[in-house]
């Protein structure tokens, strides 16, 4: 019988403490951010990731879209509009606070990450002359084409080029290392943040970390619920150790949350359910707007806010008459029709209409340039899979000009909800914070998927 001996050396009987100005738990995107705007404001910053930095997080293998940059050149929108239309669109459960954050400051975050080596423009003019780039600016714009505040980008260069600012900026970096509880003290009566725990998950080595400063971007507890990877394939676009340790240390530390009862968001980028509709050619978000037909190859139309039949691909990136703009995914303020085509959640009214069985994403129909930038570019781009759908079934034949892929359901039906996925569906809860982003314990703040009503890549 062969035997393995562990690479990596026995550190169990080992503690060290290190100090820094700002503690940052977490290496995702959000996390990284944090530590880089701390280290050029000339603070000492260590960054603690249970994964390898370089490539960890939600983001780690990339993303295909940046939401809300309402203030790049060619945005018509502001971020109070975007803001508020997120807060309404989860009927008030929501966060202002960091949508306005969000709005205000992502396209600012864009051009960082641009500075840093990551790819936010068609540089090489591969999609030249399409109606959803900006020649001027090269850059590429996603779901509405009127207010373009959506960006299409390289999101998998994005993770790569945050670390190599980071040490560039002289942060220390521990990675393989697990935070395990914060640490507190007493400050003129009250509580302080004054660090936190942690261990090599290779070789047992304990640290205790002081800090004057501690962040939390630990993102969220996307696996509660999940016993049984097997059953789901477990495939999410959040990390799969995204377990809740950093809510729990929190907790236990005295942080205040809000919306918990939400804290699972029963989405398919949180519930094991990333693939599939990813490689089955649903019409939402990556895929969005996707030609959809039946099973005799009968197109099921798009329609606009008012139930007016779209005749044209490039009308259904585009607001009805007297809608200034609408969401990710074809989101639609204030429906006036129940029915909205292939977007519809009502199932039984495509079968009623008289639509069959199985449902299908015909690539082939779209034009050159839309059929190239979902399927080459955004579904490339997206979280986890590049390999797995792009290059697995490009290498087995598929050909988006030719060929279709069975969707299993439209729009969000794809996702499949489990039951206790269903009725916990909305934004998550997470920590409660103020403009600053500071919890109620004085020293500590937090970022990213570990707020209340986070969102997307932008959000972070």
């Amino acid at each position: 019988m062969q035997t393995y001996n562990w690479p990596y050396k026995n550190e169990l009987d080992i503690t060290e403490t290190l100090s820094c100005d700002v503690l940052v738990l977490g290496g995702g995107l959000a996390g990284c951010y944090a530590a880089i705007a701390a280290a050029r404001r000339g603070q000492s910053v260590i960054l603690v990731e249970k994964g390898a930095t370089a490539r960890s997080g939600s983001a780690g293998t990339g993303f295909d879209h940046w939401e809300s940059a309402c203030t790049n050149p060619c945005s018509t929108v502001t971020p109070k509009e975007i803001a508020e239309a997120y807060v309404d669109e989860q009927c008030g459960y929501s966060n202002g606070i960091a949508h306005y954050i969000e709005c205000r400051e992502g396209y600012d975050r864009l051009l960082d990450l641009e500075s840093f080596g990551g790819k936010v423009r068609d540089t090489d003019d591969e999609f030249k002359g399409a109606e959803f780039r900006d020649d001027e600016t090269k850059l590429m714009f996603a779901y509405d084409y009127k207010n373009k505040f959506t960006l299409r980008v390289w999101g998998s260069t994005f993770k790569p080029a945050l670390f190599k600012e980071l040490l560039r900026l002289g942060v220390k970096v521990l990675d393989r290392t697990e935070a395990t509880a914060l640490l507190t003290t007493a400050q003129n009566g009250k509580k302080h943040g004054a660090g936190a725990c942690a261990m090599d998950v290779r070789t047992g080595k304990f640290y205790i970390l002081r800090a004057k400063e501690t962040v939390l971007t630990m993102s969220r507890p996307a696996r509660v619920w999940l016993f049984n990877p097997d059953m789901t394939g477990l495939c999410e676009f959040r990390p799969m150790q995204s377990i809740g340790s950093g809510h729990a240390m929190g907790y236990k530390a005295g942080i205040e949350f809000t919306m918990m009862e939400k804290s699972v968001k029963g989405e398919f980028s949180a519930a094991g359910r990333s693939f599939p509709p990813y490689g089955a050619g649903n019409n939402h978000n990556t895929w969005y707007a996707a030609t959809m037909v039946d099973a005799r190859g009968v197109e099921i139309p798009y329609v606009d806010r008012d139930g007016n039949e779209l005749k044209t691909v490039s009308e259904r990136y585009y607001p009805a008459p007297g809608q200034k703009f609408f969401l990710k995914g074809g989101v639609i303020d204030n429906p006036k029709y129940e029915y909205r085509g292939p977007e519809t959640l009502d199932f039984e009214e495509l079968m009623h209409r008289g639509y069959q069985l199985p449902f299908y994403a015909d690539l082939s129909r779209m034009p050159d340039a839309e059929r190239r930038v979902i399927w080459g570019m955004m579904v490339g781009e997206e979280g986890k899979t590049k390999i797995p759908i792009l290059k697995n079934y490009t290498e087995r034949g598929f050909d988006p000009q030719k060929h279709m892929l069975q969707s299993y359901g439209t729009g969000w039906q794809s996702a499949n909800f489990l039951e206790q996925e269903r009725q916990l569906f909305g934004a998550p809860g997470g920590v409660w914070h103020d403009w600053d982003l500071k919890t109620n314990i004085d020293g500590i703040y937090a970022a990213g998927d570990q707020l209340y009503a986070s969102d997307c890549a932008g959000f972070a």
